[in-house]
């Protein structure tokens, strides 16, 4: 008879939301780091932001909680979301989650992602300008205290303003399971869908992975969540192809997963 040290290790099971999904992360340990980050120019300017699991979920609560405050948003609410694979784009990504608000994905270069949507998320001050809905600007620089030469008027400037909400957020109602909760590509994942499919995803890798990957905010389904559910952490890297071979061995990489190119 095998002994219990010897049995296979499963992955946890499914928490009922991404909100839920980040208090587990948390609760498991929270000074593991749970996302790090190796900016675009790493060659050149050696950027590389690590979260533990505490202060991604205060980022995100941050965030989620500048989303209700400011824009009333929760379910039944869209957040357009142009941005490129960065560790803010899926901070965004998780709290307008977390608030129970559908996200339609962009590419990063505007292209009519904000049609139709109650917020725009981007790093273009002209896109942020010329949106219907409320726009918001966000700084990607390392370390970025505003949005440079400032927003537009009227446009939110996020990095200026992300410190003063609190750092402790709790969904106010749930969104129904068969609503949009991302939008991609003229894809489309419902809340009830979308950590079922993330699980099924990462299916293949380790309970506790250390995922890398260059994956933008439309493949962070199949990419984030699916190592999050799975107990992991993620190392995201945008020029995945660029980044020195040595860092996969540092960053104890059990898993890559290449989604752009």
């Amino acid at each position: 008879m095998a002994s219990p040290s010897s049995a296979p290790a499963v992955p946890p099971s499914l928490p009922p939301s991404v909100a839920e999904l980040l208090r587990r992360l948390v609760a498991a340990d929270p000074t593991r780091p749970r996302l790090t980050f190796y900016g675009p120019r790493h060659a050149d300017d050696g950027e590389r932001v690590e979260l533990s699991a505490r202060v991604l979920d205060t980022w995100v609560s941050k965030t989620a909680n500048l989303l209700v405050e400011e824009f009333d948003a929760g379910p039944g609410s869209t957040v357009a979301l142009d941005l490129p694979a960065h560790w803010r784009a899926l901070v965004w990504q998780l709290a307008a989650w977390s608030v129970g608000a559908g996200v339609v994905v962009g590419d990063g270069a505007g292209g009519g992602v904000a049609a139709g949507a109650d917020v725009l998320v981007t790093a273009d001050a002209a896109t942020a300008a010329a949106a219907a809905g409320d726009g918001v600007v966000v700084a990607l620089a390392p370390l970025a205290a505003a949005y440079p030469a400032g927003a537009p008027a009227g446009v939110l400037d996020y990095a200026r303003v992300i410190t003063g909400y609190g750092d402790v957020f709790r969904p106010h109602a749930a969104p129904e399971p068969a609503a949009a909760a991302r939008t991609a590509r003229s894809a489309t994942t419902s809340f009830g869908d979308l950590l079922p499919a993330a699980l099924a995803a990462g299916a293949a890798w380790p309970v506790g992975v250390r995922l890398l990957t260059d994956a933008s905010p439309a493949a962070v389904v199949g990419s984030v969540l699916a190592a999050y559910v799975r107990g992991g952490s993620v190392v995201l890297a945008p020029a995945l192809d660029a980044l020195p071979a040595a860092v996969r061995e540092q960053e104890l990489v059990t898993a890559v997963l290449a989604t752009q190119g």
